[in-house]
């Protein structure tokens, strides 16, 4: 927090990396396998369901330096995010919602320099987004 406010330019890569480190989905939604194929040895059957694990790709270390890391510095040559899912299935509103975090956070971080947690953030209990069931903080 320190970090951006000291530097609201760092915003927009502040908020690609809290989508990437924390983004609000974890698992795709289930697709469907058109024909049968095989995926690192496994074989999937023509019907099969098949979920993706957003946040595992998210930690990947072959294709993020320090995966576990969140930083908000991060190089924006390293790969995009799939918070906002990929090819056909790509959000139309990531724009708007990339705008709307970016002015949120930046407007709270500067009306209220004295923000922090006031007790740990509980997740809410559902297997397929990380979204918390409280947020208690003093301003």
């Amino acid at each position: 927090m320190a970090a951006l406010r000291a530097d609201p330019g760092l915003m927009p890569g502040a908020v690609e990396e809290l989508i990437r480190w924390c983004g609000p989905t974890l698992l795709t939604i289930p697709r469907y396998a058109r024909e049968d194929a095989e995926l690192c040895g496994i074989p999937i059957a023509k019907g099969d369901a098949v979920t993706a694990s957003i946040a595992a790709a998210h930690r990947d270390p072959r294709a993020y330096t320090d995966p576990d890391r969140l930083d908000i510095t991060r190089p924006a040559g390293q790969p995009g995010h799939l918070g906002f899912a990929h090819g056909p299935h790509f959000c139309v509103g990531a724009a708007l919602a990339r705008v709307q975090t970016e002015v949120a956070l930046t407007t709270l971080l500067r009306r209220h320099p004295g923000l922090a947690l006031a007790e740990p953030a509980p997740r809410a209990p559902d297997p397929g987004t990380w979204r918390l069931a409280a947020l208690t903080v003093t301003l």
